[in-house]
């Protein structure tokens, strides 16, 4: 695994119950990697929108408001990009 940042999210009972759906249905081996696809694919999308990374800062900080559209709580972020990749995968909602 490429070495990386942990970060410790606080996440609703609503959205673990998801994460934990798709490691039950064999989609991912654990919540960690769940939880670290779901954040890179979404990031890669913002990304490709035009998104600039902010500079490092040396101290691990990262303003969570400039990984949503709207400004909102990275619990929302998570929350929409789990729908929207569940929705891919089942085709629920075409």
């Amino acid at each position: 695994m490429v070495p990386g940042n942990k970060v410790i999210v606080r996440l609703s009972p609503e959205t673990m119950g998801v994460l934990r759906a798709l490691v039950s249905d064999g989609e991912f081996h654990t919540l960690s990697e769940a939880v670290r696809s779901i954040i890179d694919d979404y990031a890669e999308e913002r990304l490709q929108q035009g998104v600039v990374p902010a500079p490092e800062h040396g101290d691990d900080a990262l303003c969570i408001n400039d990984l949503t559209i709207d400004g909102s709580s990275l619990d929302g972020a998570v929350r929409a990009a789990a729908r929207s990749y569940i929705r891919e995968k089942t085709g629920i909602g075409e």
